[in-house]
C-alpha cells in the first residue's frame, strides 16, 4: 500500500500568505489544508489527522500560543511549528511549555521552513516507531529464539534513537533491555545487553531520575522499564525543561550585553554618504526589509526568482498594502517558467491598480535593490555560497547614479515573462 503523503495545516489569518505556504509545500509532496482563525483549526483537528501545524502567532479569535494549548487536546500527535514576526523570550517560552515542537520567527525563508518541516517529520516518524508494540514484541521474541545477535543490532539501532531525548547510550541500552525482560536484576541486564555492571549501576540512578525506570524493593535488587510511549513523553518534558532554562539564560545574557554596549555608547560623528559591506544572508535580508520600509516613490530590483518568493513571504500587510497603492515596483529576474507563486504575486498587485512590472534576461549579472534613487544595495547574482555572500550597501549619489544606468540598461535588453 502506497504511504500517504504528510498532511500539513496551514493556521493564518492572511488567505494569502496561507496560499503562499501552500504553493511552496505541495511541489514538495505535502497536502495541506488552510485554517484562517483559531477555532477552525480545532475543528478542522477534530475531523482529521494532520502530521504538522503551522501556526501563525497572531489570530484574529485567539493568540496562537493560546491555540496550541487547544491542539494538545484535539491533535496531540500533530508537531506543531509557531511562526511569529513578533519574536520574544517570553512568546517563544509560552510557546514551549504549550506544546509548541519549534519556534520560528520571520523573516522566513522557504529553504529554511521546508527544512525544518521535514526535520520535524522525520522526529515524529522516529517516536513513533520506537513506541510501537510490534517492535517490543519483536524483541522478546529475539530473546525466547536466543538470538542476541539481532537483539543487540536492534538494541544499537534503537539506542542511538533515543539518544535524542538526552540519554546517553549506555543509559538508552540499559533501559531498552529492561523494556525487553520485564523485570531484572544487574547481573541479568548485563548478561543480555553486554554492559558492564558498574555501567548498569551508575546508569540505574538516572534513569529512575527520569522517572523511566522503577525500582522492586526485593532481594537481590530487581528493576522494570515504564512503556516506551510513557517514557518518551517524560524524555521530552525533560528536553524542554533544558532548552527552557538556556532560552532564559541567552535572554539574561542579551540584556545584559545590550545595556553594557548602549552604555559604551560614544558620540561620534557620522559619515553622510557611504559605501558599506553587508555580510552574509541574514544581514542581506535584514538590511533588505530596511530599505523597503524606506521607499516612497520607487523600487527597482534584479534578483531571483526564489529570493523574490522570500521577499513576498516576509512582507507585512501593512507594509505591502503601503507599496502597493504609492510606490512603482519594477522587477527583472532571470528567465525561466513563472510558477504558483510569483504569479499570484503579480495578481496581488494588479487589485491596488499599481502592478508591478516585471521582465526576464537571461543571465542577469547582479543582484540588485535600489530604492528612489537613494539608497541601494548589489552583489554577486546567486552566489554559490549564499551564507558566505557578500553585499554592498550605499547611499552616494555618484555609485548610485552608475548603478542607475546599469540597472536602465538591463531593463532596456530585457523581455516580459
Amino acid at each position: 500500500m502506497t504511504q500517504k503523503a504528510p498532511h500539513i495545516l496551514i493556521v493564518d489569518d492572511d488567505e494569502s500568505i496561507c496560499m503562499t505556504l501552500a504553493a511552496i509545500l505541495q511541489p514538495k509532496g505535502y497536502r495541506t489544508t488552510i485554517a484562517n482563525t483559531g477555532k477552525e483549526a480545532i475543528e478542522k483537528t477534530r475531523s482529521g489527522y494532520f502530521n504538522l501545524a503551522l501556526i501563525d502567532v497572531k489570530l484574529p479569535d485567539m493568540e496562537g500560543i493560546r491555540l496550541l494549548e487547544k491542539l494538545q487536546e484535539t491533535a496531540p500527535e500533530t508537531m506543531k511549528i509557531v511562526l511569529t514576526g513578533y519574536p520574544s523570550m517570553q512568546t517563544a517560552i509560552e510557546a514551549l511549555n504549550l506544546g509548541a515542537d519549534s519556534y520560528i520567527t520571520k523573516p522566513i525563508a522557504p529553504t529554511s521552513l521546508l527544512r525544518a518541516i521535514a526535520d520535524k517529520l522525520e522526529t515524529q516518524q522516529r517516536t513513533s516507531k520506537i513506541t510501537r508494540d510490534s517492535v517490543i514484541e519483536w524483541v522478546r521474541s529475539q530473546i525466547t529464539k536466543k538470538q542476541a545477535s539481532s537483539f543487540h543490532e536492534i538494541l544499537q539501532k534503537n539506542a542511538n534513537e533515543l539518544v535524542v531525548y538526552g540519554l546517553t547510550i549506555t543509559q538508552a541500552k540499559v533501559y531498552i533491555t529492561l523494556m525487553a525482560l520485564g523485570v531484572a536484576s544487574v547481573s541479568e541486564i548485563a548478561s543480555l545487553s553486554k554492559i558492564r555492571r558498574e555501567e548498569i549501576y551508575r546508569a540505574l540512578p538516572i534513569l529512575e531520575r527520569h522517572g523511566i525506570v522503577i525500582r522492586k524493593l526485593k532481594t537481590p535488587m530487581r528493576f522494570s522499564a515504564i512503556p516506551p510511549e510513557k517514557a518518551i513523553q517524560l524524555l521530552t518534558k525533560a528536553k524542554l525543561e533544558v532548552m527552557k532554562e538556556k532560552i532564559n539564560s541567552l535572554g539574561e545574557q542579551q540584556s545584559k550585553l545590550v545595556h553594557e554596549l548602549e552604555a559604551m555608547e560614544l558620540p561620534m560623528q557620522q559619515e553622510d554618504k557611504s559605501i558599506e559591506v553587508i555580510p552574509g544572508k541574514n544581514g542581506t535580508l535584514m538590511k533588505l526589509i530596511e530599505m523597503t520600509q524606506n521607499a516612497k516613490h520607487q523600487i527597482d530590483v534584479v534578483t531571483s526568482l526564489e529570493e523574490l518568493k522570500v521577499a513576498y513571504i516576509n512582507r507585512s500587510k501593512k507594509l505591502q498594502k503601503r507599496l502597493m497603492k504609492t510606490v512603482k515596483i519594477r522587477v527583472i529576474i532571470k528567465t525561466e517558467k513563472l510558477d504558483t507563486l510569483t504569479k499570484n504575486i503579480i495578481t496581488t498587485s494588479k487589485a491596488f491598480n499599481n502592478p508591478i512590472e516585471l521582465k526576464q534576461v537571461q543571465d542577469p549579472p547582479f543582484n540588485l535593490i535600489m530604492i528612489d534613487d537613494e539608497e541601494a544595495m548589489w552583489g554577486e547574482f546567486q552566489p554559490i555560497d549564499e551564507d558566505a555572500a557578500t553585499y554592498l550597501w550605499t547611499n552616494d549619489p555618484i555609485q548610485i547614479s552608475i548603478l542607475r544606468t546599469s540597472f536602465e540598461k538591463l531593463w532596456d535588453n530585457s523581455s516580459p515573462p
